[in-house]
């Protein structure tokens, strides 16, 4: 096996933990995003206005 490491594993890819890992990542952090699910990020509902900028 190999070894990897990583600075933050986050659990779970729904909007929260993909939001955190995006930001973590993107402030160069060695992100690990692992999801129990095939797809990450599927379909969510809310109410209101949700905005994530992915730019």
């Amino acid at each position: 096996m190999t070894k990897r490491e990583y600075d933050l594993i986050v659990v779970g890819a729904g909007p929260a933990g993909s939001s955190a890992a995006y930001a973590a990542a993107k402030n160069g952090i060695k992100v690990a995003l692992l999801e129990k699910e095939e797809n990450v990020a599927q379909t969510v509902r809310t109410s209101g206005v949700t905005w994530i900028d992915y730019a």
